[in-house]
């Protein structure tokens, strides 16, 4: 009995030595990266240094904190996400011949820095004189697509979004970051970043109601290693089928759900948009496509430098309208819209 007494002591001295260690390497490393000039050159001057802070509560979906609902209101061009547009093509009796689009994917989706009327779905809709539900949350991946349609919030997602022909997503390298990320993809965010991984072809959400484990997740000192570690698990060629795999399924899964439950087919198109290369595109692609999803790769629609000062905010890399007037046209004929 005091042999295992000894044992659990030692066990505890050490985890708590352990966590003193952590605490120590988070203020030196928050020190160090919360210096504005080091800071700032890796975020947009827009941005707030965020403070050291750990979290205990359950992730928050969206970044902002308040959840589905009330994120799609169009009151900042940066964080929170876009209202529908074109909803006067459903009205009255152009209703019955209503066909809406409904959009995923990330900032780039979503239109950050972007007026209204100058992002994606916007542009798309004009075009195509059909309502545009644009659902992309900045910062987020194919995972935050997935939680919209099937996860407890999903009950505001069918409240505000109609029944819709065609899906779009847009798909950028740091996708696969992303989707593999233990907590957050740079030490200083302050969020636990939504995971799932996949196991016996089933999506499986990490557990974030475990206060430790949050607590571990909210580590500056725990997310450089653990990125460090992502960063090279997706340069890794050996792994390229398993991320794929990973990807196709938020697709795959994402397009059941949204089939079963508005009780039609939908024309499910994936978007590359390659000012970035994409790893393991072909692979993704050929995947894709074997699953009947429609794939357009901006590298095939145009010989434009997309990470051009005309087409590409340089302090931001995020698209510039420019970008989205050149785009839509040709991914509307592309995708025979």
């Amino acid at each position: 009995m005091k042999k295992f007494t000894k044992i659990i002591c030692i066990i505890l001295f050490n985890l708590i030595l352990l966590c003193l260690i952590i605490f120590i390497s988070d203020v030196i490393l928050y020190k160090k990266l919360s210096n504005p000039e080091a800071y700032f050159a890796e975020h947009p001057i827009s941005t707030v240094i965020p403070k050291l802070q750990y979290n205990i509560k359950n992730f928050p979906i969206p970044y902002t904190g308040e959840g589905m609902k009330d994120y799609f209101d169009d009151s900042d061009y940066i964080y929170k996400g876009r209202k529908p547009v074109g909803l006067e093509f459903c009205s009255g009796k152009k209703k019955s011949v209503c066909k809406p689009i409904t959009v995923f994917g990330c900032s780039y989706a979503l239109g950050q820095y972007l007026k209204p009327n100058q992002n994606f779905s916007y542009k798309l809709s004009k075009a195509l004189k059909r309502p545009v539900y644009n659902r992309a949350i900045s910062g987020s991946g194919p995972g935050h697509m997935y939680y919209q349609v099937q996860d407890p919030e999903s009950e505001f997602f069918y409240e505000q979004v109609l029944p819709s022909d065609t899906v779009f997503y847009v798909f950028i390298d740091d996708h696969y970051l992303r989707m593999s990320i233990f907590s957050d993809y740079g030490p200083m965010d302050g969020n636990i970043h939504l995971r799932y991984t996949l196991r016996h072809n089933k999506l499986v959400k990490d557990n974030y109601d475990n206060i430790f484990l949050n607590i571990i997740k909210s580590s500056p000192t725990i997310k450089l290693i653990t990125l460090k570690y992502a960063e090279r698990y997706i340069n890794n060629p050996k792994n390229a089928d398993k991320l794929t795999d990973l990807a196709l399924a938020f697709f795959k899964e994402t397009r059941n759900i949204l089939e079963k439950k508005w009780n039609k087919k939908i024309k499910f198109i994936v978007i590359f948009y390659n000012n970035t290369k994409i790893r393991y595109s072909d692979m993704l692609r050929k995947k894709l496509e074997a699953n009947n999803f429609i794939v357009i790769d901006t590298d095939e629609l145009t010989d434009e430098n997309l990470n051009s000062e005309k087409y590409l905010f340089q302090d931001n890399l995020h698209p510039k309208e420019a970008a989205w007037d050149l785009l839509v046209p040709l991914i509307i004929k592309k995708a025979n819209l």
